[in-house]
């Protein structure tokens, strides 16, 4: 853990080292180009128990979708897919409802944090366990 967060902190010295090198024009191109989408970019986790609050995270990734695809997710293309097709509306995922699950109660609580399309985006859904959760959580959530 601390190894990545080295590694974030190194790359972001490097990044405004790298900005410092760019003339007035240079910056005030990029950021024309960055305005020309709303941001999308997003904290998943998943936990064991029937409310994220009181519930430690198993696993965490990052998804971002605009400009591309990327993060930590190991599928942003897929994930960010998925979240088009609903217009980021999380409720809307669908997953593959064929699927067979046992009816054992052993709740998966999911999140999403961050921002789509500029918009704030704060998710919580609660599922009767992971099979389930792989059943209807498509592609988003499976991490």
């Amino acid at each position: 853990m601390w190894k990545k967060l080295r590694r974030a902190a190194v790359c972001g010295v490097a990044a405004i080292a790298a900005l410092g090198t760019l003339t007035p024009a240079a910056l005030a191109s990029a950021e024309a180009e960055t305005r020309l989408y709303a941001p999308s970019a997003l904290v998943l986790t998943v936990a064991k128990g029937e409310i994220a609050t009181e519930s430690t995270p198993l696993r965490a990734v990052t998804l971002t979708c605009m400009p591309a695809p990327g993060g930590t997710h190991p599928a942003p293309e897929e994930a960010c897919g998925a979240l088009y097709d609903v217009q980021g509306e999380f409720s809307s995922l669908q997953g593959d409802s064929q699927r067979a699950c046992v009816k054992i109660y052993d709740p998966v609580v999911v999140t999403a944090q961050g921002v789509w399309e500029g918009q704030r985006v704060d998710f919580e859904r609660t599922f009767g366990n992971a099979c389930v959760l792989g059943a209807e959580g498509t592609s988003v959530f499976n991490f």
